[in-house]
């Protein structure tokens, strides 16, 4: 009997210690979900979880006319620390009978302030990023319990890649994460730096310009260059304060030959058929009366006289001769 017990119990701790082995692989594989109980089953046990959930919470409302003080929302620190991972899952079967080690207990401040100067030290902050390689900046940081550093989302992607929560780079299993913004605060005194380098450079510069400008130079060659400088920047000066005003001078140019087209135009349309010898007669005529009856005597004597003897005509013949010869020599003008 005595044999028979103790072989019973023997095969009761196997069985036992088998289930727990299972417990364990499932929960560290993080199968639980693959459940052999049917579907729908389930679905209704968290349906029902559900309902009695919402059942707890709600409550009666009495309206008692008072006015009630709205509170505003609670403007928390942006740079303040906090743990992401959640309370720690209960221990397993396996852990409870000693056959794993339990998880580590979750990390306490002071612990947390001990791995944070770990990784200040080390100076994994002012490093980039070990998964993406790039520069921590704005952008959320944690720090893992192992003293490591990553973004945020590049250890999310990681852990949703490798389907296990274990550290890229010292592969230390269920580790503990925590925001922090120490490559943040870098990133900022980094760029304050330089916007102050930026500026001073900028204000010394103008300084320096502003010396060239006014104090001459000691040396000969460089003193006369500078006095040339300056010579020519008021020369350049006088200049630009000068008002020229070419358009006006061009657009009242195209308004006098404008008026002076206009006129010689009604001139033109006036008197603008050509004076034949004619009317040059008749104007000489109309200028001198005298010439009218000298021309008419000089006409007889010239129509008497043989052609030889035209020399020895009157003056006023010779003179009324040299008139009519330059009033036929005279270009056709025109009547003004």
């Amino acid at each position: 009997m005595l044999q028979r017990k103790g072989h019973s119990s023997k095969q009761d701790n196997l069985a036992v210690t088998a289930v727990a082995l299972q417990d364990h692989i499932l929960h560290d594989l993080q199968l639980r979900n693959l459940s052999i109980a049917d579907p729908s089953k389930t679905k209704a046990q968290q349906r029902d979880t559900r309902s009695k959930s919402l059942k707890r919470n709600t409550k009666a409302v009495v309206d008692t006319g008072l006015k009630t003080t709205v509170q505003g929302p609670k403007v928390e620190d942006p740079e303040k620390e906090y743990v992401l991972d959640p309370k720690p899952p209960p221990l397993t079967l396996a852990q409870k009978l000693g056959l794993f080690e339990p998880p580590p207990l979750p990390l306490s401040s002071e612990e947390w302030e001990k791995v944070k100067q770990r990784s200040i030290t080390q100076g994994d902050s002012t490093q980039p990023c070990p998964i993406c390689k790039e520069e921590f900046e704005l952008r959320p940081q944690v720090l893992l319990s192992c003293s490591h550093v990553f973004h945020r989302a590049c250890l999310q992607a990681f852990e949703k890649f490798a389907n296990k929560k274990t550290c890229p780079l010292c592969r230390k299993n269920q580790y503990q994460t925590r925001v922090i913004h120490d490559g943040a605060r870098l990133f900022k005194v980094k760029c304050a730096t330089r916007i102050q380098a930026s500026w001073r450079g900028h204000v010394v510069r103008k300084w320096y310009r502003d010396l060239r400008r006014t104090v001459p130079p000691t040396d000969a060659k460089l003193r006369r260059k500078f006095f040339e400088g300056k010579f020519t920047e008021i020369s350049r000066r006088i200049l630009c304060s000068y008002n020229t005003n070419i358009e006006e001078l061009f657009s009242e140019i195209d308004h006098c030959l404008a008026t002076n087209r206009s006129v010689l135009q009604q001139l033109e349309d006036r008197c603008g058929h050509e004076l034949t010898d004619r009317d040059w007669e008749k104007i000489q005529i109309r200028v001198d009366p005298k010439v009218r009856l000298s021309g008419a005597s000089d006409r007889a004597t010239v129509d008497v006289l043989p052609p030889g003897k035209n020399e020895m005509a009157a003056p006023g013949l010779s003179s009324f001769s040299s008139s009519t010869s330059a009033t036929k020599a005279r270009p056709a003008g025109r009547l003004s």
